[in-house]
């Protein structure tokens, strides 16, 4: 069974600027990004329990061909993950385990 995903307004920002970046050195190259980042997505919708969990409840998935992470916990009455951050492997996790405090 499929979960519902919702991805917190700071999640969407994250994408948004990573895709920007992408775009400045090829359209192709953001296209293909964003196109990993969905896939890994629906991946997570479909197994949320795969990948282990990191800090408390958070689980960190990392998108194919990217480098990049993707932080989101699983509410599992609700049969709902919430994507707190896709953030760049390079940057410190503690960014998005502050999310979650607030």
């Amino acid at each position: 069974m499929s979960y519902k995903i919702k991805l917190l307004s700071i999640a969407h920002t994250d994408l948004q600027k990573a895709k920007k970046w992408y775009q400045e050195k090829s359209g192709t190259l953001a296209e293909e990004f964003k196109a990993e980042v969905n896939k890994e997505i629906d991946y997570i919708g479909e197994y949320p329990e795969h990948y282990e969990r990191k800090y408390k409840e958070l689980r960190q998935s990392l998108v194919t061909r990217f480098p990049y992470a993707i932080f989101y916990l699983v509410e599992e009455e609700q049969k709902r993950i919430i994507v707190f951050g896709v953030l760049h492997t390079s940057r410190n996790p503690e960014i998005v385990r502050k999310r979650i405090k607030k």
